[in-house]
C-alpha cells in the first residue's frame, strides 16, 4: 500500500513538473521578444538621437550655403551702392580716357571701404587698368588679382554694352566667390552710370567713359564673424584645407563660376539629438522597469486574444487589399501589382498606367446625397470593368480616383489607346440613380503614361500619369491625354498665368475698395469688348451687343477668353472675374449701348457659388444698369450640375426682369425640358451649326429645327458666327431672329465701340481683330 502511494504521488509530481515546464517553455520566445523590443526601443532612441544630429548638421550646412548667397548678393548690392556714390563725384572727371585729379573720389573710396568694410575697393576703365592713382602697393595686388577677375570683369563689361544696345541705363552689375590671393572671397563688379550719361530732362545724354568699380572681402574676416554669430556656429575658422578636428565639422566653399574647393569653414556643430539622449537615459532606464512590469501583464492576456487575433487575421488581410465598396484592388495592391510588373524580366515587356479622375462627382454627391454618390462609385467601377473585360488591374485609389494598370508587349501599345477612349465614352453616358429617380450626368477624365524597357521607375510612372490626368482636366474634361515632356513645361506655364490672374484680380478689388473702379483713369489689363448683335433682315439695327472679356497680358499679348476663363474655374477666380466682367458691361452699356440688350457669359461654377444672384442684383443697383436690358447667357452644363439650385437662381433673376439666354445649344445634353423647366428666353444656335450651312445640309436642318422650335415655344434665337452673305440669307429665310458674326462686327474695345440711331448702317462700328 505504501509502495502505491508513493508511485502515485512520484508520478503526480513528475506530470506538474512537466507541465510548469512546458508553461515556462512558452513563456521563453516572449521573454525573448520583450527584451528584444526593449533594445530595440533603446537603439531606436540612439537612432533618432543620431538622425536628429545628422538633420541637425544638414540644416546648419544648409544655412551657412543660404547665408553665403546672402553674402555675395549682400555684396553686389553694395558695390552698386559704392558706385552710384562714385558717379555722382565723379561728373566731369574723365573725358576721352584722360586722366585728372580724383583726390575727392580716393577719400570716398577709403571712407566707403571701412564703412562696408571691404577688402579692397578698385576703379578701373573699360580696358580694366586702374584709374586710382596713389599707392603703389594697391597697383601691385591689382596687378596680382587681375588675371582672376578677368571672366567677371569680361561679364559686367558685356552686361553694359548689351545694356547700352538696348537703350537702358541700368548699371551692370555681377559677384561671385572665387579665390585671391590664396584666400576664399567675394568679388563683386559694377559699372558706374554718371549722371550725365542719363541726360537732362529735354536734353541730350553725355557720352562718358566706362568705368567700372570692383570690390572684394575676404570669408575668413568679418563675413566668417557674422556667421559665425548670426547662426550659432561655434568656434568658427577657416582652412584652406580640411583638418577638423574629433567633433568638428568641415563644409567646403566652393568658386561659384565652376565649382572648385577655394576653401573650408570649421565649426564644432549642435547636435540636439545626442544631448537629448543623454538627458532621457535615467528616463529611459525607468521606462524599461516599468515596461518590463507590463510586459508581464501583457503576457497573461495574450493567450486569450490569441485565438480573436487569429480570426480577424484573414479578414484584415483582405480589406488592407480590397476597396471596402467596390470591391476592386486599393491603392496598396495597385502599387504592389505595378511592381512585380516592373521585375518582368521580358525583353519588349511594356507598362501601360492610367489614371481615371470622374468629372463633375462631387456636384453629384453634394446634391443627391452620399448614398447616391457610392451608388455612382460602383456602377462607373462596373462600366470600367466591362471595358476592360479582364484586361489588367482596375483599382479604385480614393473617393472618385481609379487607376488602370495594363502589362502589354511594346507592339501593342497603341491598341490600349482605344480602352481608354472606350471607358470616356462609357462614364459619359447618363446614370441611372436611386432605382431610376435620379439621372447624373458625368465624365471622365483620364491621365496615361507608358513605361517600355522600364525606362522609369514606378513612382515616376504614377507621376506621369498624375501629371497627364491635370492637363486632360485643364483642356476641359472629359478626355484622354497621354503624357509628353512638354506637358509639364505648360503645366508651369499655366500656373505662373494663374498666378498673374490672380495678382489682376487683387488690383482690380484693391481699386474697388479704393473707389477707382468707376474713375476713367483706371484701366485694368482686363478688358470687356463687345460684338454687336443685329436683327435679322434689318442688319442696320443694332438690338444689343455680347460683352466678351479680353486680357491684355503685359507678356503674351491680347489673350482670348479660352486662354484664362478655364483656369479661373479651375482655381475659383471664376467668381471675382465673372464679378468684374458683369459690372464693366454694366458701366458701358450704360453710355454706349442706351437701351439696348447687353448679353453676359455665366460660367457654370459661378452659377454653384453661393450668393451669384445677390451678387448680380447688387451690381445692378450699384450701376444703374436696367435689369431688363441684362441677359445672362448659361450651357446647358451649367443646369445639369445642381437642377434645383439652378432653377431657384434663374427663377430669381427672371423675376428681376433679367432675360436668360441657353447658349451653345445642340452641342451639350440638348435636353427639351431644360427649355420649359428654367424658363430660358432665347436660344444660340452654336456657331458649328452656322459654319456647316455652307457645305452640308444636316447643318441646316438642325438651324432650322431649333428655330422652329424656339419659335413655338414663344423663344427668340440668335444665330452665332455668321460670316457670309449666304448663312445670313438662310438664316433669315428660316425665321431666325438676330444675328451675330464678324459678317456685321467683330469684337471691339468699349472705345471703338459706336453705336448710332437705329437707322445706321451695319458698318457703323469700327473693326477691330478679335
Amino acid at each position: 500500500m505504501g509502495a502505491e502511494v508513493l508511485e502515485h504521488l512520484t508520478g503526480a509530481r513528475t506530470n506538474s513538473f512537466f507541465r510548469r515546464r512546458n508553461s515556462r517553455l512558452i513563456f521563453v520566445p516572449i521573454v525573448t521578444i520583450g527584451i528584444a523590443a526593449t533594445l530595440l526601443a533603446v537603439l531606436a532612441t540612439i537612432w533618432a538621437g543620431a538622425e536628429s544630429d545628422v538633420a541637425a548638421l544638414e540644416r546648419q550646412k544648409a544655412l551657412v550655403t543660404a547665408k553665403l548667397a546672402d553674402q555675395v548678393n549682400q555684396m553686389a548690392r553694395d558695390v552698386a551702392m559704392v558706385a552710384a556714390g562714385y558717379a555722382s563725384l565723379l561728373p566731369d572727371n574723365t573725358s576721352d580716357g584722360a586722366r585728372a585729379d580724383r583726390r575727392e573720389a580716393q577719400v570716398f573710396g577709403e571712407t566707403v571701404t571701412e564703412v562696408f568694410d571691404f577688402e579692397q575697393l578698385l576703379l578701373v576703365d573699360d580696358d580694366g587698368e586702374l584709374l586710382s592713382d596713389g599707392d603703389p602697393a594697391i597697383a601691385r595686388r591689382y596687378q596680382w588679382v587681375r588675371p582672376l577677375l578677368a571672366n567677371l570683369f569680361s561679364k559686367v563689361r558685356d552686361g553694359r554694352y548689351q545694356a547700352a544696345i538696348r537703350g537702358e541705363l541700368s548699371p551692370s552689375i555681377s559677384a561671385e566667390m572665387l579665390r585671391l590671393e590664396g584666400r576664399a572671397s567675394i568679388v563683386a563688379i559694377s559699372s558706374v552710370i554718371f549722371d550725365g550719361e542719363r541726360g537732362e530732362p529735354g536734353g541730350m545724354p553725355t557720352p562718358r567713359a566706362p568705368h567700372y568699380l570692383i570690390g572684394f572681402r575676404f570669408l575668413d574676416g568679418t563675413i566668417l564673424d557674422d556667421l559665425s554669430r548670426e547662426m550659432g556656429l561655434k568656434g568658427a575658422r577657416y582652412a584652406r584645407t580640411t583638418d577638423a578636428e574629433d567633433g568638428e565639422v568641415a563644409f567646403q566653399v566652393e568658386a561659384s563660376a565652376n565649382g572648385d574647393p577655394i576653401g573650408v569653414i570649421i565649426w564644432s556643430p549642435d547636435l540636439p539629438g545626442s544631448k537629448v539622449i543623454e538627458r532621457l537615459t535615467p528616463y529611459l532606464c525607468a521606462a524599461i522597469a516599468v515596461i518590463g512590469g507590463l510586459f508581464l501583464l501583457l503576457v497573461l492576456r495574450l493567450n486569450r486574444s490569441w485565438k480573436e487575433l487569429h480570426r480577424s487575421e484573414q479578414h484584415a488581410r483582405e480589406l488592407a487589399l480590397q476597396d471596402v465598396l467596390t470591391h476592386l484592388p486599393n491603392r496598396d495592391l495597385f502599387s504592389r501589382r505595378l511592381k512585380e510588373c516592373f521585375t518582368s524580366t521580358l525583353s519588349d515587356a511594356s507598362i501601360v498606367v492610367g489614371f481615371i479622375d470622374l468629372d463633375r462627382f462631387k456636384a453629384v454627391n453634394d446634391s443627391f446625397g452620399h448614398a447616391a454618390g457610392d451608388e455612382l462609385i460602383i456602377k462607373a467601377a462596373e462600366r470600367m470593368n466591362e471595358v476592360l473585360d479582364g484586361r489588367g488591374t482596375l483599382a479604385r485609389l480614393g473617393g472618385d480616383e481609379f487607376a488602370i494598370l495594363l502589362p502589354v508587349r511594346r507592339h501593342e501599345l497603341a491598341a490600349q489607346i482605344g480602352i481608354f477612349e472606350a471607358i470616356v465614352s462609357a462614364i459619359d453616358r447618363p446614370f441611372a440613380l436611386r432605382q431610376g429617380e435620379v439621372t447624373a450626368h458625368i465624365g471622365c477624365s483620364i491621365g496615361i503614361a507608358f513605361s517600355t524597357h522600364h525606362d522609369c521607375l514606378p513612382e515616376e510612372l504614377l507621376r506621369r500619369a498624375d501629371v497627364a490626368v491635370y492637363q486632360a482636366k485643364a483642356k476641359g474634361r472629359g478626355r484622354h491625354v497621354v503624357y509628353d515632356a512638354e506637358i509639364e513645361t505648360g503645366q508651369r506655364e499655366r500656373e505662373r498665368l494663374i498666378e498673374e490672374l490672380r495678382t489682376e484680380l487683387s488690383q482690380i478689388e484693391a481699386a474697388s475698395l479704393s473707389g477707382r473702379m468707376a474713375d476713367a483713369l483706371y484701366h485694368s489689363a482686363l478688358e470687356v469688348h463687345f460684338q454687336t448683335i443685329h436683327r435679322a433682315g434689318e442688319e442696320h439695327h443694332v438690338t444689343g451687343a455680347e460683352a466678351l472679356v479680353r486680357w491684355r497680358h503685359p507678356r503674351l499679348g491680347l489673350l482670348s477668353p479660352d486662354k484664362f476663363i478655364p483656369l479661373a474655374e479651375s482655381t475659383g477666380l471664376i467668381a471675382p472675374l465673372g464679378d468684374y466682367i458683369l459690372e464693366q458691361a454694366c458701366r458701358i452699356g450704360l453710355t454706349k449701348l442706351q437701351d439696348k440688350m447687353i448679353a453676359v457669359n455665366i460660367s457654370p461654377m459661378q452659377l454653384r457659388h453661393e450668393g451669384f444672384a445677390d451678387r448680380v442684383l447688387t451690381t445692378l443697383q450699384r450701376t444703374g444698369f436696367p435689369s431688363s436690358c441684362l441677359e445672362l447667357e448659361l450651357t446647358e452644363t451649367a443646369l445639369v450640375d445642381n437642377p434645383q439650385q439652378a432653377k431657384e437662381i434663374l427663377g430669381r433673376l427672371r423675376n428681376a426682369g433679367i432675360k436668360i439666354a441657353l447658349d451653345d445649344f445642340g452641342t451639350g445634353y440638348s435636353s427639351l425640358s431644360h427649355l420649359i423647366h428654367f424658363g430660358i428666353d432665347r436660344i444660340k444656335i452654336d456657331r458649328s451649326f452656322v459654319r456647316l450651312l455652307d457645305t452640308q445640309s444636316n447643318g441646316a436642318a438642325i438651324a432650322a429645327a431649333v428655330t422652329s422650335l424656339a419659335r413655338n415655344l414663344g423663344m427668340e434665337t440668335t444665330a452665332e458666327g455668321v460670316e457670309t452673305q449666304g448663312q445670313r440669307d438662310f438664316l433669315i429665310a428660316i425665321g431666325c431672329t438676330d444675328l451675330q458674326g464678324y459678317l456685321f462686327s467683330r469684337p471691339v474695345a468699349a472705345d471703338d465701340l459706336m453705336i448710332g440711331d437705329s437707322d445706321c448702317p451695319q458698318h457703323a462700328l469700327r473693326s477691330s481683330a478679335s
